[in-house]
């Protein structure tokens, strides 16, 4: 119903993105956003995870091995860039509540 995606649709979807010959792919005409931060779960079927830029999200559902294959191309793309720029700190949002004690006074 709606917007649901069926595991076939996934799988489908899986298929077409190994298509993709990535040395054909020039990152640099593709448009891009900032991404400042992901959400997400998972469940035996599939994880489903939103790419969140500002107040736009862009969601997700992958299978498992699709999953994998992102986490392991992440970590190898971290794991270089700490090798070229040093180590990166994560440090949480402070994010100051709009609505503070005072404003009960």
């Amino acid at each position: 119903k709606g917007n649901r995606c069926t595991l076939a649709t996934l799988f489908l979807w899986s298929i077409i993105e190994r298509m993709i010959d990535s040395t054909k792919v020039d990152l640099n005409q593709l448009p891009k956003k900032l991404c400042d931060g992901a959400i997400g779960g998972f469940s035996k079927e599939l994880f489903s995870f939103v790419l969140t830029s500002g107040n736009n999200l862009d969601s997700f559902a992958v299978t498992p091995s699709t999953m994998k294959s992102i986490s392991l191309w992440m970590n190898g793309q971290v794991t270089n860039y700490e090798k070229a720029h040093g180590v990166i700190e994560v440090n949480p949002h402070s994010v100051e509540s709009p609505i503070q004690p005072s404003d009960f006074k």
